[in-house]
């Protein structure tokens, strides 16, 4: 008896006790973060440069409203940190496809940096609001003018007031914040047993 009870206790293991693999994500989990690591990392890179070499090649329109350095520091730190998060997500996805225990650290702390990163952005936004409304509304009355002047049929068309350009920009920026929180939220659910067993 002795011998049996050695023996049948010999092969317990982890598969026994229930305990699952840390590394262990869904597949699709690892293989969606991947590409929307890549589609972040092309469209925030892209964005950014496009966006500092037009501020620093071509010349603003006269009578347009130019950013404030602060609000331009803001965008640029908003460029960089969608590079760094989408090489990240990269990384976290191919960890977390090969089965690695980092791979779902890496990406459980992915999502949270960037629910984090969206409540910043969030809050510079709201911040730099009554600018950017002014600066839309400036080069919409730009548009209007250059209308008129070539005697064009859109020149007829009525201006949006700032009340509501204020409410469109609100609208926009509280999208752009939840869209970019979708994709955390998701693997956090997702890895939320995982994570914590």
């Amino acid at each position: 008896m002795p011998d049996d009870v050695q023996l049948s206790m010999e092969p317990m293991g982890e598969a026994q006790l229930g305990s699952s693999p840390r590394g262990d994500v869904p597949p699709w989990v690892a293989v969606v973060s991947i590409v929307i690591g890549v589609l972040g990392l092309l469209c925030w890179g892209g964005i950014g440069v496009m966006s500092i070499a037009a501020n620093s090649l071509v010349a603003l329109p006269e009578g347009t409203l130019e950013p404030s350095a602060g609000a331009q520091m803001f965008e640029a730190a908003g460029y960089i940190a969608g590079v760094v998060l989408g090489l990240w997500l990269i990384l976290a996805g191919a960890g977390a496809a090969g089965g690695r225990a980092w791979g779902l650290m890496m990406l459980r702390g992915w999502a949270v940096i960037r629910i984090i990163m969206a409540i910043i952005m969030l809050s510079g936004a709201f911040y730099w609001l009554d600018e950017s409304v002014r600066s839309i509304g400036i080069a919409m009355q730009a548009q209007v003018d250059q209308a008129n002047a070539a005697g064009s049929e859109t020149a007829d068309m009525p201006s949006l007031t700032p009340s509501a350009l204020r409410v469109i920009a609100i609208g926009w920026v509280c999208l752009q914040a939840v869209a970019v929180s979708i994709w955390p939220l998701i693997v956090l659910i997702t890895t939320r047993r995982r994570g914590e067993a």
